[in-house]
């Protein structure tokens, strides 16, 4: 098939995770986007006359019987409706029974900790399984160039216990025990703290809140000298992959992916609890055991590495330089990726397939 006419529906998913899939798709590539009620009603429809146009679905699959399809996803979990019925017979079959509707070329784990998942609770003999790394792009030109004087956590909300599921109690607290030896940096919580303790931290001149994603984009990552996500619910944490690529070494946790992504360019830390466990399973006591917190032993760990990033300019230059150099190579660069994904698409679209 010419590269001129590889034409793909696709239903993305609207997280910026995605996103450059649409802003930099593989040369030669032109995406039908399909969303909403009229992407429904084009599936079922496209699905009744048989059409042949390969879909890629975004984060999880949509019942296609007839039609061809690949699929990318974060965890197995996309396919349940709760990680409690991953451990029901019906729902396993049901989610069996999806993958097996129409015709599936290619399933597209986003890290190795997700292709676990799927191995895990689904059968996957007889299905193309290939891992295919998030990666990065934007077109917006840095707004600041100058000293790295900004820390960050970005993203969970105490509505939600998001915010405690990320670490972001422990964050704060590591903070408010070191913040008066550097007095220099400025911290940034893009996120939503419950009010007692976001008053504490605005007190010590913390900012709190959202934060367009042009303004962190051309503004925030360009000043940031460590960003933070210790978290133990997180299956990718996109906003870590997009700070390496400003050469932002991450303090992160061991939870699911994040030492595959992160590698040796930043600092990984043990967590006392996580929403995955080791074995590809959910840990369904997580929010019981995440009630017992904060946990002083994470704290003290986020406080410790905080302290030796900076401190120390000569460890920030040296993680800061691997993390560019790891998101500027294979698997994580985009260039890297739109070549499997044109790969894949070629493959999944031949008739002889």
């Amino acid at each position: 098939m010419s590269d001129k006419h590889l034409l793909i529906d696709i239903f993305p998913s609207p997280h910026p995770l995605w996103s450059t899939i649409l802003e930099k798709p593989p040369e030669g590539v032109r995406y039908l986007i399909r969303r909403g009620l009229s992407g429904r009603a084009y599936l079922a429809f496209s699905s009744l006359i048989g059409d042949r146009k390969l879909i890629h679905f975004c984060n999880g699959i949509k019942l296609a019987p007839r039609r061809r399809w690949v699929a990318d996803m974060e965890s197995v979990k996309v396919l349940f409706k709760d990680y409690r019925s991953m451990f029901n017979n019906d729902a396993r079959n049901d989610a069996q029974n999806r993958i097996e509707t129409g015709e599936c070329r290619y399933i597209l784990p986003l890290t190795e900790a997700a292709k676990k998942t799927l191995t895990r609770f689904l059968r996957l003999k007889g299905f193309q399984v290939r891992v295919l790394y998030p990666t990065f792009y934007t077109n917006l030109k840095p707004k600041h160039e100058g000293p790295r004087d900004l820390i960050l956590f970005i993203g969970g909300s105490y509505f939600d216990k998001s915010f405690e599921a990320k670490g972001g109690r422990e964050v704060s607290i590591a903070w408010m025990n070191i913040h008066r030896d550097f007095k220099n940096y400025k911290f940034f919580m893009l996120s939503t703290p419950p009010p007692s303790l976001a008053e504490k931290l605005r007190g010590m001149g913390v900012e709190i809140g959202p934060m367009p994603r042009e303004k962190l984009l051309t503004e925030l990552y360009p000043r940031a000298r460590v960003i933070l996500l210790p978290s133990m619910m997180d299956t990718v944490g996109y906003s870590v992959i997009e700070a390496m690529n400003f050469g932002i070494p991450p303090i992160v946790s061991d939870h699911f992916a994040m030492p595959e992504l992160v590698g040796d360019a930043g600092i990984i830390l043990r967590t006392p609890t996580g929403l995955w466990l080791n074995d590809g399973t959910p840990n369904i006591s997580f929010h019981q055991q995440l009630d017992n917190g904060p946990f002083s032993e994470l704290s003290e760990r986020i406080a410790d590495a905080l302290h030796r990033l900076l401190s120390d300019d000569g460890e920030w230059v040296k993680l800061s330089e691997r993390a560019l150099a790891r998101m500027n190579n294979p698997p994580f660069h985009i260039s890297y990726r739109n070549k499997v994904l044109h790969e894949v698409y070629e493959d999944a679209s031949s008739e002889n397939a």
